[in-house]
């Protein structure tokens, strides 16, 4: 953790990388998906790569990466192993973007990220920082072990941290309620803008169905959705994902975290 970091404000753009984590289940995201990316962020400066099972994506400008069957910790820490880069900023292949980049922002941030030696700094403050940051009106703090201080949200991370808090036959969602414990052990801080991200996105898919909003939007742009692949949400559905039930099951699931 207490690697050398002699890139400080000079950090390059082949230092660091863009991860989009998948699996070839989700393989009918990946045309919405990437097509989203570079209309949006045609100026990205940064080696794209797609990590996923055994399917690649055909596009010039996308890495496909594959590994296997495996859990997700175990199939992703191989991913990042083959990732050459000390940085990368990891997104999830259902994260559609809904306006142009701020490019400059993003490495304004990188920059400050690794002066700070922080292992991550959320460019989507969902949820945001807990805490100021060194009197930084931009930048706070997320507090280790706090609720999905380890999330999927899009960030830039330090890669060797990233994996350091990976454990094998963990799901995403464990990761992200077991993880989050594990960051207690860290010195090194977890970083958030606290408003104006530099990146904006929907959700696409939730619970393995199209959101109607990312399916609207999709539409909007141009973009074929295939809902004989995938369906969409239900009201049923809206209702499960809104209700107390889906916020029970992540408060008992916590408990068993703290008993551990």
């Amino acid at each position: 953790m207490n690697r050398d970091k002699t890139i400080m404000s000079n950090i390059t753009p082949h230092k660091v990388a863009i991860l989009v984590t998948s699996c070839d289940k989700y393989k009918d995201l990946w045309d919405p998906f990437f097509t989203l990316f570079f209309r949006y962020w045609p100026d990205c400066p940064y080696p794209v790569y797609l990590g996923t099972n055994h399917l690649k994506y055909n596009d010039k400008r996308v890495k496909t990466i594959t590994t296997s069957d495996d859990d997700w910790t175990s199939r992703f820490r191989t991913v990042f192993e083959k990732i050459p880069d000390p940085y990368v900023i990891v997104m999830n292949e259902d994260f559609f973007l809904t306006k142009p980049v701020d490019t400059v922002k993003i490495k304004e941030l990188i920059r400050y990220m690794v002066a700070q030696n922080g292992g991550c700094l959320r460019f989507f403050p969902c949820p945001g920082p807990d805490l100021p940051y060194l009197d930084n009106p931009e930048i706070g703090e997320i507090s280790k072990g706090a609720d999905y201080c380890l999330s999927f949200q899009t960030a830039i991370w330090d890669k060797d941290i990233f994996v350091s808090l990976l454990r094998d036959g963990e799901s995403t969602q464990d990761l992200e309620i077991y993880g989050a414990k594990r960051t207690e052990e860290l010195s090194n801080p977890f970083l958030s803008v606290i408003k104006d991200p530099p990146i904006s996105y929907i959700g696409g898919v939730n619970k393995g169905k199209w959101v109607k909003e990312a399916v609207e939007l999709c539409k909007k742009e141009g973009i074929e959705v295939d809902l004989n692949a995938r369906p969409m949400q239900t009201p049923v559905d809206l209702f499960i994902r809104s209700s107390t039930v889906a916020k029970l099951s992540i408060f008992i699931k916590r408990l068993f975290v703290l008993k551990r």
